[in-house]
């Protein structure tokens, strides 16, 4: 009889494990869309869900690598291990690889046109550009004028692609560059490009006017008006004789001097050392010499002249005995000085010729009770204008009830009223013959004393009134 025996043989039975995790950026921890999550060894490639989060089951237990990739973020692995009927999980945080991201585009310009002319002060510089990878991008803008050249931008971290300049200076070129960064490549700099403002205006007026309760300078042509000042107070403005130089009297730095610019304000210089002085401070005016290399003006009772680069002051007349230089005029035409002298009040005045050789002085009007203005020549150096308060009215302001336009005939010294049109009631002051002697302009306002002020311009011999501008006054042609 044979017997058989039989051996047991155990089979280990194999362990399953899962793994879940998710997918978010380092910076924000916000989900991706496609990614990709290859488990290895196991050979299984996952796309996460919209919230990031992936899971693979029945992986056998052990070791493995979760490796996570996607476009311009760096790929990142890592290291689990699988137990049996367990979830291992993981977190995967990726973070931008900068060395796929590609730089934004250069900026091409939009506005002005490269080289373009006649733009405005005040306008809209204008560019495009974009980003392969929509990456959010910034932009700095150098500006400059023409030799004065600059690398230093004026304004930085701009989120758009548009830049309003203003108080841009009349009749220069400018340069402009653009600079894009989104923060990850370097600086991408735009070609430059050029543009060069309006002309400088060629306004007939210049004139004084309040602003925030003090005098400003302005030019107009009696549509368009531009401010030359904004520091300090300034009035009394007068022209050069080649009418490209305003000067005009200014308290900036407190004592009153009289300072010379361009004639659109800029660069200013002060010319006088020993300041403007006399009776009544808003009344004083003064004159350029005939060649514009001077300046004429009163210092109580002297008359100054002073080079207008402040240098070579001397002493062109003395008033009498107890009188002061109010205002004057100098023509070419005789080579003689007008000049108004007050005494110690504003309601006595006077009007002299002076001889600028020898300081001597002759009386051209006097005896004419009433406030007077300041003269002014004619063109041909024959007549001289001024104003007087025919009222005579006086009291401790200085008001003038009746303040008419007077010619003086300068070889006679006879002066005839040409305030024919005048309104009653209103006063005409600092009247001023044009350049080319075929109009005076002069200041209208009710006598009142806080009315407006508008210029008006009219004929030699006071015909044809016309009013001019609102809100000036102290005028002068240019």
């Amino acid at each position: 009889m044979l017997t058989a025996c039989t051996e047991e043989v155990f089979v280990e039975p194999k362990l399953y494990g899962s793994v879940s995790g998710q997918v978010l950026t380092l910076d924000g921890k916000k989900p991706l869309e496609n990614v990709l999550v290859r488990i290895s060894p196991s050979g299984k490639n996952i796309t996460p869900d919209a919230e990031g989060n992936f899971r693979v089951d029945s992986l056998p237990v052990g070791k493995y690598s979760v490796q996570t990739t996607v476009d311009k973020y760096k790929s990142d692995l890592s290291s689990v291990e699988v137990e049996a009927n367990k979830t291992t999980t993981v977190s995967v945080f990726l973070s931008l690889d900068n060395n796929q991201n590609k730089a934004p585009l250069v900026p091409v310009i939009v506005k002005p046109a490269d080289n373009a002319q006649e733009v405005p002060l005040s306008t809209v510089l204008a560019w495009k550009t974009s980003d392969p990878e929509k990456d959010s991008l910034r932009y700095s803008v150098i500006l400059f004028k023409e030799g004065q050249p600059t690398t230093v931008p004026m304004v930085t971290g701009l989120h758009v692609d548009t830049l309003i300049v203003n108080n841009l200076e009349y009749a220069t070129t400018y340069y402009w560059q653009v600079i894009t960064t989104d923060s990850i490549n370097k600086p991408v700099y735009s070609e430059v490009w050029s543009f060069k403002t309006r002309p400088v205006p060629d306004h007939p007026y210049v004139f004084s006017r309040q602003v925030n309760q003090n005098y400003q300078i302005f030019s107009s042509n009696g549509t368009e008006t531009i401010q030359l000042t904004t520091l300090g107070g300034n009035w009394r403005p007068v022209v050069s004789p080649n009418r490209e130089k305003v000067a005009f009297i200014s308290n900036v730095n407190t004592d009153p001097h009289i300072y010379v610019s361009n004639r659109v304000g800029k660069e200013l210089k002060r010319v006088t050392v020993v300041p403007i002085a006399g009776v009544a401070l808003m009344d004083l005016s003064f004159c350029w010499s005939p060649n514009g290399l001077e300046i004429l003006y009163p210092y109580y009772d002297k008359l100054y002249a002073v080079h207008t680069d402040g240098s070579g002051l001397r002493v062109v007349a003395e008033a009498p005995a107890g009188r002061f230089f109010a205002g004057c005029d100098w023509t070419s035409q005789g080579n003689r000085i007008i000049a108004r002298v007050t005494g110690s009040t504003v309601y006595d005045n006077e009007l002299y010729m002076v001889n600028p050789a020898t300081g001597v002085l002759t009386k051209l009007v006097t005896g004419r009770p009433g406030k007077m203005g300041n003269p002014d020549f004619s063109v041909d150096g024959k007549t001289a204008v001024f104003t007087l308060d025919v009222a005579n009215f006086q009291n401790i302001e200085g008001r003038q009830l009746d303040s008419r336009i007077f010619t003086v005939d300068i070889a006679t010294g006879i002066s005839s009223d040409i305030s024919i049109g005048k309104t009653r009631g209103n006063n005409d002051l600092d009247a001023r013959f044009s350049p080319n002697g075929a109009k005076i302009i002069f200041t209208s306002t009710s006598n009142d004393g806080f009315s407006e002020k508008s210029l008006y311009t009219m004929d030699p011999d006071g015909q044809n009134r016309l009013e001019i501008l609102k809100n000036a006054e102290m005028p002068y042609w240019r």
